[in-house]
């Protein structure tokens, strides 16, 4: 990308995992002063000049950059440039955490530090992993702060500064010299570092006060371990830190300069080789506008002649003693270090350890341990009390600074991870707590039971190369979860992911356990064939969905291979906890009527919580799930009563879509003449004996009185029918539901899908649910077939014999005669025929207790089985309607 590849000019914004790199300039700069940055999960790599860039003229607060790289960049991996004159700018309120910054400027540009502030305030920089390039000499973490005099509160903690070439690792100065305004800084604390190859490892400068070194593994410098060139009286308390060897450090002084009236030359004492100073020289004695002309190895040359004898307590920097040393300052401040320690493995109790089993048994009270050492801990370790574990740098994405455990076994205890920790063999958690911003990273397996505490900055990976393990409780869910094992995991327990489902190479198999997805959830799976979440048992992955929620999302499932299922929703309402689910199972539909030509695999999607919306739906899968000839699949939709047919399969890439619907349901694809193709119906017309009015007509005081229900009423156990049937008003002239189903034989189970609930009108007709066409069955072909009618207090009836129904069916008029009728029985109804009322426990006979169930419902205004006129009440008038038919008996054969 040429120019900078994002431009930053407005508040509130967040980049997560996203990529940014610019062939010309800087990957995100910073034009305009800026409130709230979020950067997470993201790379600010390979730019010209540097991965995030802050010009002197912006100030920008509330910085935050988790878990993210700058790396790789011609000059800075982070930039920030002060102005000379005010109005000065500064960046406040920062958080860099468990980031990586590496081979930046490799080509040793001048000022080419992997961490460079000028201005900076209120921060802290936590699991850090800094890592130079070769040849390069410039410092890890410069914090170079000018022209401001408020700067205050500075945190590096637990990081790690790796080197390929010397030089130094952290330097903190706030700068007073010839070109910029006076800078101050107060409270610098510096905690739980570790260096590789750094010739100086923490160097303070200049008008700095109030700074802490404190666990720090200060023992393996290559010059100095810690200077202190802060103005006069600045103290460092360095107590508590491992010095060279274990040892008690040695130090080493360096005093001012010595003027003399009339001559351009400062003198140093005592004898060193090599003085360089880097900002110009000031002080009493000392034209102003003096510069530095020459050098020797005791003498600084200036450009003016000194106009007074005198002595500068204080002259810029000062490298390359003959001797090396632990501690290094002038004559005039001083460094602390009333207690020091003889190994890097630290706790709270300020005690040092060999090893980290010598750590843990030695921290009797449980509290905290610093500097876990990076690679592997061979062996079982066991922690048996409370403890932090703390290793420094971003261990996740930076290997070299990573903790490894062969074994990890938590007895009885619980462990909060301070850093990213990986166990490459077996994880036996009792309570593992993963805390923010850091990786559990299991290579291995989990022994089953305990609990892992996770939270929404809280991330898991599982890796290796070893078998299948299982995943116990996670409490509280996980930020990112990812997987990267061929052999895949499995759920023993629901899960929540909050932002990434990382699906690199291997499947999470869900079994009966549910994985859901938060609103702001995504799913990323580079090898969509191999990677996927396992719908294997009755477990679902659930999206959860908000108003910001993008409404087209992939659901990367699979059950014997993968199948995912795309969904579009247009025009949702969400309820609070909206979710959609979503699930596959490889077999046939247990409604898919198909003897062949059909697909051996559904997708079950269900919605909870949202209204108003139209979904767009998009399935895949295998060619191991094709049974017949697939060109003559289409998609379809069972929408619980009935299949509907939808547009021909995409045989060259095996996917099917479904377009646009109001209602979830379950999906698969076969031939349309057994999957809502056939468009079958059933030309039907029947009379109510309890309603009957006369006339050939009945009643409708039920629609009348808005007692219809909207839901078909037969999903009880005398009908057993699941049809999911339903309206959003009751069309005019409908008496009541009716339940009709369709044999092949007299005394057989209707077919597949041969179950439909309807309308049946004043004249007697059945009718769909638009309240005009004829019943239609869109799963099941034409051919011959009983038809039998079933009513919640009238008598089933079956037709005397098998019809032929096709998509132009004639008309079944039950009400024309006796030969109508299965058995030759029927209601008589003034010349017309009918279905007997009375059956008000619906027991499909006629009896006593029918009067029962009248009696308990006297007066009762409501839909209720005990109108047997349909009258809209329940009066003793309803009696009369069973007395007539007193031990009548359904003709069916084997109903319900």
């Amino acid at each position: 990308m040429t120019g900078d590849a994002i431009d930053a000019r407005q508040s509130y914004f967040t980049l997560e995992n996203v990529s940014v790199s610019s062939a010309q300039l800087y990957g995100l700069r910073f034009n305009e002063n800026i409130t709230d940055v979020l950067l997470e999960s993201s790379n600010f790599d390979n730019s010209q000049i540097s991965g995030i860039y802050f010009p002197t003229a912006f100030s920008v607060n509330k910085f935050r950059m988790y878990n993210s790289t700058a790396s790789n960049n011609a000059y800075w991996g982070i930039a920030a440039f002060q102005r000379q004159s005010q109005p000065t700018s500064v960046i406040d309120d920062v958080i860099i955490s468990h980031c990586v910054f590496a081979n930046n400027n490799p080509s040793n540009q001048q000022q080419g530090h992997q961490l460079y502030f000028e201005k900076l305030s209120n921060s802290v920089f936590s699991n850090l992993s800094v890592e130079t390039p070769p040849g390069n000499i410039w410092i890890g973490i410069d914090i170079n702060l000018l022209s401001r005099t408020d700067y205050a509160n500075i945190s590096i903690l637990n990081s790690r500064v790796v080197r390929a070439t010397p030089g130094s690792g952290v330097w903190v100065q706030a700068r007073n010299d010839l070109f910029n305004p006076p800078a101050a800084l107060n409270n610098v604390l510096i905690r739980g570092m570790n260096f590789s190859n750094c010739d100086t490892l923490i160097a303070f400068n200049r008008q700095i006060s109030d700074m802490t070194v404190d666990k720090c593994d200060l023992s393996n410098y290559l010059v100095y371990g810690l200077v202190n060139f802060t103005d006069q009286g600045g103290t460092i308390n360095a107590s508590n830190n491992k010095w060279q060897s274990g040892a008690h450090p040695d130090t080493t002084v360096i005093s001012g300069g010595l003027l003399t009236a009339g001559n351009p030359i400062i003198s140093f004492m005592p004898s060193t080789n090599g003085i360089f100073v880097g900002m110009g020289i000031q002080g009493p004695g000392i034209p102003p506008g003096t510069t530095v002309v020459g050098l020797s190895p005791n003498t600084v040359s200036m450009s003016n002649a000194a106009t007074a004898n005198g002595f500068i307590p204080q002259i810029g920097f000062a490298f390359n003693f003959a001797t090396s040393t632990d501690l290094v300052r002038t004559s005039l401040n001083f460094i602390n270090f009333n207690s020091f320690l003889p190994h890097s493995i630290i706790n709270q109790a300020n005690q040092s350890f060999p090893t980290l089993a010598a750590a843990i048994s030695g921290t009797t009270s449980g509290g905290t341990i610093w500097n876990l050492p990076s690679g592997l801990i061979a062996g079982n370790t066991v922690v048996d009390k409370n403890l932090t574990l703390i290793g420094p740098g971003a261990g996740f994405l930076h290997t070299p600074s990573r903790t490894t455990f062969e074994n990890l076994t938590l007895n009885s205890a619980t462990l909060n991870m301070g850093s990213d920790f990986a166990i490459d063999n077996t994880l036996t958690p009792n309570r593992v707590v993963i805390g923010d911003n850091n990786t559990l990273i299991v290579n291995g397996s989990i022994t089953p039971g305990g609990i892992i505490e996770g939270g929404l900055r809280s991330d898991i990976f599982f890796g290796g190369a070893g078998a299948s393990t299982g995943l116990t409780t996670v409490e509280d869910g996980v930020r990112d979860f990812r997987i990267n094992r061929a052999s895949g995991i499995s759920l023993e327990a629901p899960i929540n992911v909050s932002r990434l489902l990382f699906l690199q190479n291997g499947v999470v198999s869900l079994g009966n356990n549910i994985m859901s997805l938060s609103p702001n959830a995504s799913i990323f799976n580079p090898s969509p064939a191999t990677s996927y979440a396992g719908t294997n048992g009755t477990g679902t992955l659930n999206k959860y969905y908000s108003n910001n929620t993008p409404g087209l999302f992939n659901f990367a499932i699979g059950n014997n291979g993968a199948a995912n299922a795309q969904v579009f929703l247009a025009t949702p309402v969400f309820a609070p906890d909206a979710y959609v689910s979503a699930k596959t199972v490889n077999a046939i539909h247990p409604n898919n009527g198909c003897g062949t030509d059909y697909l051996n695999r559904y997708w079950e999607l269900r919605q909870s919580g949202i209204s108003g919306y139209t979904v767009w739906n998009k399935f895949g899968y295998q060619d191991a799930d094709v049974v017949g000839n697939e060109a003559t699949f289409n998609g379809a939709k069972y929408d619980g009563f009935q299949w509907i047919s939808f547009s021909p399969v995409n045989v060259a890439d095996n996917f099917f879509i479904i377009t646009p619907t109001n209602s979830f349901g379950d999906y698969t694809a076969g031939n349309p003449g057994c999957l809502g193709g056939s468009n079958t119906i059933a030309n039907l017309k029947v009379l109510l004996q309890g309603a009957y009015i006369g006339g050939g007509n009945m009643r409708t005081s039920l629609n009348g009185f808005n007692l219809l229900p909207l839901n078909q009423p037969y999903n009880n156990s005398q009908f057993n029918y699941s049809g999911t049937e339903s309206v959003a008003s009751i069309p005019a002239g409908v008496v009541d539901w009716i339940y009709v189903e369709l044999r092949t034989t007299s005394n057989g189970a209707p077919v597949l899908n041969g179950k439909r609930a309807g309308f049946i009108k004043s004249d007697g007709s059945i009718v769909d649910l638009d309240g005009t066409s004829p019943l239609k069955f869109s799963s099941i072909p034409a051919g011959n077939y009983f038809v039998v009618l079933g009513h919640r207090n009238h008598l089933p009836v079956m037709s005397a014999n098998a019809e032929a129904l096709n998509n132009s069916s004639a008309l079944y008029d039950f009400t024309t005669g006796l030969n109508k009728y299965f058995g030759n029985d029927a209601a008589s109804l003034s010349g017309l025929f009918g279905m007997y009322g009375g059956d008000a426990n619906k027991s499909f006979i006629i009896s006593a207790a029918d009067y029962t169930v009248v009696q308990n419902n006297l007066l009762q205004a409501n839909y209720n089985d005990a109108d047997l006129n349909l009258n809209g009440t329940v009066t003793t008038a309803d009696f009369n309607v069973i007395t007539p038919n007193l031990a009548k008996a359904s003709q069916v054969p084997n109903y319900q």
